[in-house]
């Protein structure tokens, strides 16, 4: 939450609150925003040793929790493959491009299995799919294609998890 509208919403208090009462909300409000930047700098923080380790444990995960951990790295190799872009590291986001394919492809075969918390699940493929979406209209003439290829099968694995959540 940005300090502004922060601030906005602390006068707004009940003014026959009691002091120490106030006190606690402002306090709590003050130490909130801390938290909140470091979730926004997440995304900063993820190297392919990140993707790495995510994927070393998505593989030895169990069966019915494989899909959910594939869906996650999907979502932190989107967030690694839009920062290099960003950066003009083209051919490491090529690289990237490629792990986010073969990850997609292992979520879609995996979505036969009896898995768990196949909604949550889709809403993370939902935002990995607005992020690439984004990239697309970002990305430059040689990264373009690339990104769209990796968006297509995003969208295939995306609908089928779509018709495995309505068939139970």
């Amino acid at each position: 939450m940005q300090v502004p509208r922060l601030c906005n919403r602390l006068h707004r208090l009940p003014h026959n609150l009691p002091a120490h009462l106030r006190t606690v909300a402002c306090c709590g409000a003050m130490l909130a925003l801390p938290l909140s930047s470091r979730a926004a700098d997440n995304g900063l923080m993820i190297d392919s040793a990140t993707i790495a380790s995510l994927q070393l444990r998505a593989q030895q995960a169990s069966p019915r929790e494989q899909v959910q951990m594939y869906a996650d790295l999907a979502d932190k190799i989107s967030l690694l493959v839009s920062r290099e872009i960003a950066e003009g590291e083209e051919e490491k986001a090529q690289a990237t491009l490629h792990q986010l394919e073969a990850c997609t492809a292992e979520l879609e075969s995996d979505l036969h299995r009896d898995s768990k918390g196949l909604k949550k699940t889709e809403m993370l493929l939902h935002a990995t799919n607005r992020r690439l979406t984004d990239l697309v209209r970002s990305a430059s003439g040689d990264m373009k294609p690339m990104v769209q290829s990796a968006l297509r099968q995003l969208d295939k694995v995306q609908t089928a998890l779509l018709s495995a959540v309505f068939e139970k």
